[in-house]
């Protein structure tokens, strides 16, 4: 609490420009208020700004100067409050923390980014171990060891002039490497379907991912070989489902093995031979997908589809790094749509990466109208108080207290609301409604002025109403806001047209008609 209230305070004082009008302001408006409560003050000071002298114009100014100060005060105090509110509903609704997340991660999936299948050849090759006796004089003979490539039929070689005998011969049959390009063609299909994941009152990018990867490898060589294929798995950890390892037509899951994050086999391939292998499975990661072909390595014929559910095309992101898909985003159409990405003989370093747009917290726009409400506010003291300096009527502070305080009541009871009920649109209607109507009941008996009676009014209105749906419509928030402007432009000329100018012209009208 004690936190809380010193953090309520810093915000109330601010800094620099703002600060110092607060400490000016504060102390004249607590000793305006400490001397319009006694009676022979107020007794007096009426009687002084009455008296039309220079002393009445000194008062009226000083009195102004006050009420101003007094709005200023009120203004920050409701401001504020509007803020620690907003932070403590952001807080309790939606705040993403890093120990979420890595729950999240571990619960879900991280993020996937699948690697291409690699490929490596090796072929048998015999490694012959021969020992040598080499003669010596007086028996001493000495016995070496000689080592070759058995397809190389090296004769054994003379030392010092003395051929050695030779007397074992030990054969080993070794995996050599034999450097050629494996893949020749890959047909890539992914499913992608944004499902987003809740955890600690957030949301967090999730989806459910479907892959289908069909490589043509190829033994160019002119011998018998041994195919040794790894197909890394997108992410160290997580779940993934049906998966399926299947090479011409045969499924081989069973005799694979899976170590580190890769699942490896090998398979003989005979001179020239081709074999098609089918790679599924099904997975589900968090926030960002990847294809990552092999860097900067002749491609052959590569075609990468993924087809998207759930997230529109116009909220769709790439990752850095990533090449755009062939299609134009503005031509594509419906739900799921299809991108496509064809690499022929191609050479590149970057991947094809989908990010997902990020998901809206719970009670997203009870947040962002929070957010918001302070210029909501200024903006109705505006309407308040400009009208009435035009017009030549006082403001009363009572009336605009109470005015603000309906509006911070507002925002506060929708945010309320939404904590126990499940649609922001009904928790939005209610207290708009309501506060609106307490409102009207207030300012439509003012019968001093109707005209500012329905003023204030419609004002509140329109800004409990037209402008949290303004900031809502996030695309078209601006817009609004500047027709909001205009019309208020419109209304204050009106004003001026028909309280100052019309007043004046017809005045001098008069005097022309008496002259």
């Amino acid at each position: 609490m004690y936190e809380l209230l010193m953090n309520t305070i810093r915000t109330f004082v601010g800094s620099g420009l703002w600060r110092t009008t607060l400490v000016v302001a504060i102390p004249l408006v607590v000793l305006s208020l400490v001397a319009w409560s006694s009676p022979a003050f107020r007794g007096w000071f009426n009687r002084v700004r009455e008296a039309g002298s220079w002393q009445g114009i000194t008062a009226a100014i000083i009195a102004g100067v006050v009420k101003v100060m007094m709005v200023l005060v009120i203004a920050r105090m409701i401001i504020v409050a509007m803020v620690m509110q907003a932070e403590i509903f952001e807080f309790k609704h939606g705040k993403i923390t890093e120990a979420n997340r890595s729950a999240v991660l571990m619960k879900w999936g991280y993020p996937h980014e699948q690697n291409e299948l690699s490929v490596g050849f090796t072929a048998k090759r015999t490694w012959l171990t021969r020992q040598l006796l080499v003669p010596g004089e007086k028996d001493k003979n000495t016995i070496t060891t000689d080592e070759s490539w058995k397809d190389e039929n090296l004769p054994v070689q003379a030392v010092d002039g003395v051929l050695p005998k030779v007397i074992s011969v030990r054969e080993e049959q070794r995996d050599v490497p034999v450097p050629q390009k494996g893949v020749e063609e890959a047909e890539v299909q992914v499913e992608l379907t944004a499902n987003e994941r809740k955890l600690g009152g957030a949301n967090y990018a999730g989806y459910q991912d479907a892959w289908k990867l069909q490589y043509t490898v190829v033994n160019r060589s002119e011998k018998r070989v041994t195919a040794n294929l790894r197909f890394p798995l997108p992410a160290k950890t997580g779940n993934f489902n049906k998966v399926a390892i299947v090479v011409d037509g045969k499924n081989i899951t069973d005799t694979t093995s899976t170590t580190e994050g890769e699942i490896c086999w090998t398979m003989p391939m005979e001179p020239k031979q081709k074999a098609v292998v089918a790679i599924s499975y099904e997975g589900r990661g968090l926030e960002y997908l990847r294809y990552i072909p092999r860097r900067m390595t002749q491609s052959g014929h590569y075609l990468v589809t993924a087809t998207i559910a759930n997230i529109p095309v116009k909220e769709i992101d790439w990752c850095i790094g990533s090449m755009p898909p062939d299609q134009e985003l503005d031509k594509v159409k419906g739900m799921p749509y299809r991108l496509t990405w064809t690499l022929d003989n191609a050479l590149t370093s970057y991947d094809i990466g989908i990010k997902l747009p990020e998901p809206k917290q719970p009670s997203y726009y009870v947040a962002s109208l929070l957010k918001q409400a302070p210029m909501g506010l200024i903006l109705l003291l505006v309407v308040l108080m400009v009208p009435r300096l035009i017009i030549g009527k006082p403001v009363a502070l009572t009336e605009v207290t109470l005015v603000s305080a309906g509006y911070y009541l507002l925002y506060t009871f929708m945010g309320r609301l939404a904590e126990v009920m499940p649609s922001f649109t009904l928790s939005f209607v209610i207290s708009a409604a309501v506060m609106s109507v307490l409102v009207a009941v207030l300012r439509l008996r003012d019968r001093d002025s109707r005209l500012l009676g329905w003023q204030d009014t419609i004002a509140f209105l329109a800004l409990a109403v037209l402008y949290p749906l303004a900031v809502v419509d996030t695309d078209r928030t601006a817009l609004w806001m500047q027709m909001f402007y205009v019309v208020l432009l419109i209304y204050a000329c009106v004003l001026v047209i028909s309280y100052r100018i019309g007043p004046a012209l017809k005045g001098k009208n008069q005097g022309d008609q008496v002259n």
